[in-house]
């Protein structure tokens, strides 16, 4: 049997993912393999057709695809999704269906699932048979144990393929439409605030409906609005995770990435993204432009922000990517005010949520930068970072500066102080036991109760 695998890591033959790889190749000598770095030469792919038209002869030709990559900040990486925008392009062409996929991954496990479960989708979109990837830490490979496992995952795929096991698709194929928002004329109100509101995009003139959301935004939101169209910005390639930034927080190219971030994102009040889903997920423009961001590492440079997104297509039905924009505002400590998108096909409705956005907007910032208290995604995301953070404190040395000053290693305290040590050997006798969470029980109450007749 023959498989192909696709590098989406941008390190190519040097990455972690790739060396898991292989690792499997090693152990399982008798397939055919084939293997592209798909991410380390996306810009060569783009150029030579005849480089693309070989990858895609080889893929069709395959019986098995094996998609490797990092996690970059909840996703697969900007230079991946190019890819699988090229591959779109031509579905019509590949004969991918019944063929078999699998995905693996390599990363602190933070918000890796969201990257899988974008595969999986891609893969069933293609027609492909996605059996359930494989999703390692940095490390793993140095672990007996975990080397066991991982070669019992591929056994598993493998197995699979041979027997021409039937998974089950968890993925709904998109209901395509052409709706295009039309709204009626907009009177533009007076701009009364002053705070600093940023919209981002990648809009292109294709984009009505797009175009035409973001244009009644900036009219009926009392403030003046900045917006900046990515497609304008030099961006010289996306990130390629090689950590140079992780010293002084300078990203090794010399674009307008990091004038943008410092200049307009991170000193903004509230920042608004505004772009056209593709493929399930952002356009790779606009993935490069958020990779990009890493050279900030993993301080939550964004606190205290009111943001929002303005998505033209079908959001609920591309749950990943939802859970992606509500795990990175939960993360960062930014507020999410909300997210329209024109999926509902209601021009009428769909101004009515742009002015309630812009409404909460305005709220929130007027509201001491109101944030919701963090869900079990950000708080869950924290303890991540935290122990990465701790320890990986010599090459993430901005990042522990900052979370050391700022006091972020929050580990854990025992709720009840010094008096553990002698509740702890009374808990274990029954009468005890019972009698003091009885009290207890008494003792919160009382404490509510308290609160409940302050006024503040």
């Amino acid at each position: 049997m023959k498989f192909v695998a696709l590098n989406g890591s941008p390190k190519g033959s040097k990455s972690t993912t790739f060396y898991c790889y292989q690792y499997i190749k090693k152990y399982f000598p008798n397939y055919n393999y084939r293997e592209y770095h798909i991410a380390r030469k996306i810009k060569k792919i783009e150029k030579n057709q005849e480089l693309f038209n070989e990858i895609i002869r080889e893929i069709a030709s395959a019986d098995g695809i094996i998609w490797l990559f990092p996690v970059y900040l909840l996703h697969v990486p900007a230079q991946l999704i190019r890819f699988i925008e090229l591959l779109f392009k031509e579905k019509e062409k590949i004969r991918l269906a019944e063929k078999y996929a699998t995905s693996f991954s390599t990363s602190f496990n933070f918000y890796d699932h969201i990257a899988h479960q974008y595969i999986q989708a891609i893969s069933e979109d293609l027609g492909m048979n996605y059996i359930k990837g494989y999703s390692a830490t940095m490390n793993d490979l140095f672990s007996k144990e975990e080397r066991k496992r991982f070669r019992l995952f591929a056994k598993l795929f493998f197995t699979n393929c041979e027997e021409q096991f039937l998974p089950e698709k968890v993925t709904i194929p998109i209901k395509k439409n052409n709706f295009q928002y039309s709204p009626e004329k907009i009177e533009s109100v007076p701009k009364r605030f002053n705070y600093r509101i940023i919209l981002v995009t990648d809009t292109k003139e294709s984009d009505h409906s797009l175009e035409q959301m973001i244009q009644v935004f900036s009219q009926i939101i009392p403030n003046e609005l900045e917006i900046i169209n990515i497609n304008n910005l030099s961006i010289k390639g996306g990130c390629l995770g090689c950590l140079k930034c992780t010293a002084d927080n300078i990203c090794f190219y010399t674009d307008d990435i990091m004038a943008t971030y410092q200049e307009k994102i991170i000193p903004a009040d509230s920042v608004i993204y505004a772009f056209s889903i593709k493929n399930r997920s952002f356009s790779s423009r606009m993935k490069m432009f958020i990779d990009r961001s890493f050279f900030n590492g993993h301080r939550p440079v964004f606190k205290g922000q009111q943001n929002a997104y303005l998505i033209s297509g079908p959001i609920s039905q591309t749950t990943t990517l939802r859970e992606s924009l509500e795990g990175s505002q939960d993360v960062g400590k930014v507020h999410l005010v909300g997210i329209v998108s024109d999926g509902s096909q209601d021009s009428n409705l769909i101004t009515k949520k742009l002015r309630s956005l812009a409404h909460n907007i305005i709220w929130g910032l007027g509201h001491n930068k109101f944030t919701r208290h963090q869900t079990f995604r950000g708080k869950g995301g924290h303890k991540i970072f935290q122990d990465l953070i701790q320890s990986y404190q010599t090459i993430l040395r901005q990042d522990y500066l900052y979370y050391k000053k700022n006091n972020l290693f929050d580990k854990p305290k025992n709720f009840f102080g010094p008096s553990s040590l002698i509740l702890n050997p009374l808990m274990r006798i029954d009468r005890f036991r019972k009698w003091f969470l009885a009290k207890a029980g008494d003792h919160i109450e009382n404490r509510f109760k308290e609160i409940l007749e302050k006024t503040e």
